[in-house]
């Protein structure tokens, strides 16, 4: 399984990973913005093509996304449990979120008595406007940053502090992360709505993993853990349901190799994403090991 982006349902998969094998969990899983419960059509949305046509405004409503609130609980209590088996004792689970589902997260990785060690606010200085002019405009995203163990026994987790001194300009690393919002270069290859940028993932990876350990992410997307995960020798697992966005993920990782510099990705080279003709076309790997 590892290096590998693997298509089919996570908690499938999950279950097919061997008992504390894997050394951390870096994962964005869906934050159920498309269907909780008793929520309403955006009417202006619909009846103003400015927004939609002129602004390329990208409203999260897909499939995979949609749940009830009673059946986003029970999803999430399905694939944290298997995180916690595969993943070994101490190490670190990290999980984003929104405001739609951060503290339901953070409910449920208590009641399975999981020590939170951080929250880490994502700040999005360049988030879309508020539109409706009703309410603030929502410019974060939230991360939780727990141990695979007790309140009471855990211990020895890792974490990188000089590394983050060091990106911090030589001053010690706050929760509140200032990072743009994916910049277009790195969606040259293929969009998806919650692709998160090449930087702030960095800086998980760097701050919370050690060179050469595995690490797992069970709703992949546009594979930005592995990309990142690839860059910085770190072995990843990936897993999708999706072949739209396991294709993108294997595109991504065709045009790097181990310790290619970060900046080779990002906008001080936004020409890099774009020659698609470099890219690799790697057979899709379905849970039960056939390739399509």
């Amino acid at each position: 399984m590892e290096n590998r982006i693997i298509k089919g349902d996570a908690i499938e998969v999950l279950k097919k990973v061997p008992d504390a094998s894997v050394d951390h969990c870096i994962t964005d899983p869906p934050y159920n913005i498309s269907g909780y419960d008793h929520k309403k059509e955006i009417g202006w949305l619909k009846s103003n093509k400015h927004w939609v046509v002129d602004k390329k405004f990208n409203k999260i409503d897909e499939e995979w996304d949609t749940y009830s609130n009673g059946n986003y609980e029970k999803f999430t209590r399905e694939w944290l449990p298997e995180v916690f088996r595969i993943v070994k004792p101490n190490g670190n689970i990290i999980i984003f979120g929104s405001y739609h589902n951060i503290y339901k997260l953070g409910y449920i990785l208590q009641s399975f008595d999981r020590k939170i060690i951080n929250s880490i606010v994502w700040y999005k200085r360049n988030a879309f406007p508020n539109i409706t002019n009703r309410m603030l405009c929502e410019s974060t995203e939230h991360i939780i940053w727990a141990i695979n163990n007790t309140q009471k026994n855990a211990k020895n987790w890792i974490f990188n502090y000089k590394e983050l001194k060091k990106i911090n300009g030589g001053k010690q690393m706050r929760n509140v992360w200032d990072i743009p919002m994916t910049p277009t270069s790195e969606r040259k290859l293929g969009k998806h709505p919650s692709q998160k940028p090449i930087e702030l993932i960095q800086r998980l990876v760097l701050a919370s993993t050690n060179e050469n350990e595995l690490i797992i992410d069970p709703f992949v997307g546009s594979g930005t853990l592995p990309v990142v995960a690839k860059i910085n020798g770190r072995r990843f697992i990936g897993i999708d349901n999706n072949s739209e966005f396991v294709n993108l993920s294997n595109k991504r990782l065709s045009l790097i190799s181990k310790n290619d510099r970060l900046s080779k990705f990002t906008k001080n080279d936004t020409s890099f994403w774009q020659n698609e003709a470099k890219t690799t076309e790697l057979p899709i790997i379905n849970e039960n090991g056939t390739y399509s």
